[in-house]
């Protein structure tokens, strides 16, 4: 059973995906807002948008897998190479089927598609899901990058209770969970917050980890702030770093 169906505002002149219409008809969605609710799903300029009261300002999220940083990322991110690709073993094994267990706003999981992996994103709260598959739906219609989320599929439920009943074929699962953001840029800062208002810090990452070691064929790689200490304080087989980022690999 799932919990009260997340509000979103319908638009005339921007008909509903297949994928928006099921979660409609299966109450996981419900159209209108009340007066008294400060998380909404509203289209702006066609793209699906999340809205939310932040502190008294009215923040929002969205995603575009074609222009802004997903093209950057796709034309000058450094292919191979770069630490995550590294870190999930696209180097050498680019066949590699991932699972990105945190999907959030899927900006990690587009990056690994436009390299060439295989990748299902899975997403709790439905109004993440419900960004994801409007972003995809509309990159789709995009020749420069239709390819690459032909590469992605989304699913939305609790990747813990998935993992338990054997439901991922998954050589790599990756997880990026929530962390307190220190940065000071007001662009990343206001998108945190619209997620930390929505959802909170991940309170199950330590259950999902452990649950992704046993159930991962190949590794386990988790995202983490380069300063913080590794997850579950559990000693990874090695580490990928950037600038900012650090990520820890657990080999099978």
């Amino acid at each position: 059973m799932h919990k009260t169906p997340f509000p979103i505002v319908l638009s005339y002149s921007c008909p509903p995906i297949l994928g928006i219409k099921k979660l409609l008809d299966s109450a996981f969605l419900r159209a209108g807002v009340k007066n008294n609710e400060s998380n909404f799903l509203a289209y702006t300029d066609g793209n699906l948008t999340l809205y939310s009261d932040v502190k008294g300002e009215r923040l929002s999220a969205s995603i575009d897998f074609v222009k802004g940083k997903s093209m950057h990322r796709r034309q000058y991110g450094g292919g191979k190479n770069q630490p995550m690709a590294k870190a999930c073993g696209l180097d050498k094994h680019p066949k590699w089927k991932i699972l990105d267990a945190t999907a959030g706003l899927g900006k990690d999981a587009f990056v690994l598609a436009s390299l060439g992996a295989q990748i299902t994103l899975c997403e709790q709260h439905v109004a993440l899901y419900s960004l994801l598959v409007d972003a995809i739906h509309r990159a789709s219609q995009v020749e420069e990058v239709a390819d690459i989320v032909k590469r992605m599929t989304c699913m939305q439920g609790n990747s813990i209770e998935y993992l338990d009943r054997g439901d991922m074929d998954a050589d790599v699962i990756y997880l990026d969970p929530m962390y307190p953001h220190r940065k000071k840029s007001a662009k990343i800062k206001k998108e945190m917050q619209v997620l930390q208002q929505l959802v909170g810090h991940e309170g199950n990452a330590e259950k999902l980890l452990n649950t992704a070691l046993k159930t991962a064929k190949n590794r386990v790689v988790v995202k983490r702030p380069k300063q913080a200490g590794p997850l579950n304080d559990l000693t990874p087989s090695y580490k990928v770093s950037s600038a900012n980022t650090r990520y820890d690999v657990y080999v099978m």
